[in-house]
């Protein structure tokens, strides 16, 4: 089976995640290889999920035949014309080259160890499973149903990622029970962010993944403040995550700091200007993207530091508000406990 390389999946991942093809050559070898194919393949079912000119019955069909290819990729040219055919006029140019090159992503997933292939589809599976039931979070009106739509798109990204790191490292597997609710939490702070920071953009596709009564300017401003006090403490407890993963794994260290601390720094922007219109408001600079690969090359190895650092980038007025990880982990998680069950996607839980 003819696989992608490995400079074509580097070129994919610029092109479909600016963020992503900064943080993971970060990593050990082996990891950019399963976790840069491990993205591209969640930027599939993502590209399926948001086109807006398929009817969700349409995107429940692809996406469970999208799933079921990781297992049995046999007519997977054929089903990658069909799926492109669909999706090429709506979607965005790197999207459509990555679109059609999916035989290529899964026989480069094709190519890694049966441990890292289970790892990956499950997770793809898991995700697909959700993003086909996405109409339940249209309309989100409560944390409990935020914390399920959450998992679905991204906490189970986070349980990707431990999988993969505790198949790279024996010491992160001893610690694998430790690590797997902080992990979930992790892929929710990331989420939560990046909903509060798209809030207007979704709105103009009309969705709406967060309970704020944006018509109510008062109660716009707690609602937001809130649930950026909530997902910071999620990034605190993806601090705890970092703080677990030894001292000795820097580049796994440095992979999933970049990522926190410029999720800190957003939600300190959002919560200081929590009625901002323009995403361009509360967004980052480049010169603070730059200083987070500066302050994690430095402190990457000392937990002690990175609590300093992230204190600093809070800032004074936002207070995390502090969730249990391991109840989160039971209610919205259906990774399962057994790392060698396989994850069928009619037996996901709904």
């Amino acid at each position: 089976m003819k696989s992608l390389s490995i400079s074509e999946q580097n070129k994919h991942l610029a092109g479909v995640s600016r963020t992503f093809a900064l943080t993971i050559p970060c990593l050990p070898k082996d990891l950019r290889d399963w976790v840069g194919n491990a993205y591209l393949l969640c930027r599939i079912a993502d590209t399926i999920e948001d086109d807006p000119k398929m009817d969700m019955d349409c995107k429940k069909k692809y996406l469970a035949e999208f799933a079921g290819i990781l297992s049995a990729p046999v007519h997977v040219e054929e089903w990658t014309m069909e799926i492109f055919s669909l999706i090429k006029e709506s979607a965005t140019e790197a999207e459509s080259q990555l679109m059609a090159d999916i035989p290529l992503v899964v026989g480069r997933y094709c190519s890694y160890s049966a441990a890292v292939q289970r790892i990956i589809r499950r997770g793809i599976t898991i995700m697909c499973k959700g993003m086909g039931q996405i109409e339940r979070w249209s309309k989100i009106d409560s944390l409990d149903e935020v914390d399920h739509y959450c998992y679905s798109v991204a906490g189970v990204v986070g349980e990707i990622l431990v999988n993969l790191f505790a198949e790279h490292s024996p010491t992160i597997k001893k610690r694998l029970s430790k690590l797997s609710p902080l992990a979930v939490s992790f892929g929710e702070a990331l989420q939560l962010t990046n909903i509060l920071k798209d809030v207007w953009d979704d709105a103009k596709r009309g969705a709406r993944w967060l309970p704020i009564p944006y018509s109510d300017t008062d109660k716009r401003l707690e609602a937001t403040r809130k649930y950026s006090c909530v997902a910071f403490g999620h990034t605190m407890q993806a601090l705890q995550f970092i703080k677990l993963i030894p001292r000795t794994e820097r580049g796994i260290r440095r992979f999933c700091l970049l990522a926190s601390e410029m999720a800190v720094m957003t939600l300190r922007n959002i919560y200081e200007n929590p009625l901002f219109r323009e995403p361009k408001e509360i967004k980052i600079s480049h010169r603070d993207v730059k200083n987070c690969f500066m302050v994690t090359t430095v402190c990457a190895s000392s937990n002690f530091l990175l609590n300093i650092v992230f204190s600093h980038l809070a800032g004074k007025e936002m207070k995390p508000e502090f969730r249990d990880p391991v109840a989160l982990m039971n209610k919205v998680s259906f990774w399962e406990s057994k790392n060698t069950a396989e994850c069928n996607y009619d037996s996901c839980k709904d």
